[in-house]
């Protein structure tokens, strides 16, 4: 698929090395949020690039590598969650931050999964310091609910944070900010 700046592919082992270098160049901030951020290894981001094949195959989580030119910048996926729910998370490498990258590509991966899966509620959390992470949420229109039952584990201990809801009505309108990947 592709948005106006960007291609957005399923991740594969292709993806790898790309992953591997934008999670190492963005671990400081990485690391507060991502449990998997403690150790960032070329070998571990293959074993989770081909585990996030098995897992497209498998219909359970939709990973998206999203790309500018040839730089990999980060993830955007969906976790369906049953009854038409899933939910949203992504990452983007810090020196692309602030550029509405995570926005843009974060829409388009949202208007496959209502287009694909049929989705009709979107959920993400975000923590509360996160302030990055929860304007992205906002601005892809979900709505702050309130806190997270149980605290959430990132790579330096737990952290509270907020969850976010968007119900899709069928006749949802997103950003016609895309356009289809024919490749």
């Amino acid at each position: 698929m592709l948005t106006n700046r960007l291609r957005l592919e399923p991740v594969s082992v292709h993806h790898a090395e790309g992953l591997y270098r934008a999670a190492l160049s963005s671990r400081v901030e990485l690391l507060p949020w991502m449990p998997w951020a403690r150790q960032i290894t070329l070998a571990g981001n293959q074993r989770a690039t081909a585990q996030d094949e098995r897992a497209w195959n498998a219909g359970e989580t939709f990973h998206f590598a999203a790309i500018e030119h040839a730089l990999v910048l980060g993830v955007i996926g969906l976790k369906p969650d049953g009854d038409q729910r899933a939910w949203l998370h992504y990452w983007n490498r810090s020196d692309r931050t602030g550029l509405g990258y995570a926005t843009e590509a974060a829409e388009r991966v949202l208007r496959w999964g209502v287009d694909q899966l049929s989705l009709r509620r979107l959920s993400l959390w975000a923590g509360i310091d996160n302030r990055p992470s929860r304007r992205v949420a906002e601005k892809l229109g979900f709505v702050d609910v309130g806190p997270m039952p149980e605290p959430m584990q990132g790579g330096l201990g737990v952290f509270a944070a907020e969850r976010y809801e968007r119900p899709v009505e069928p006749e949802a309108v997103f950003t016609d900010q895309v356009k289809p990947f024919h490749g």
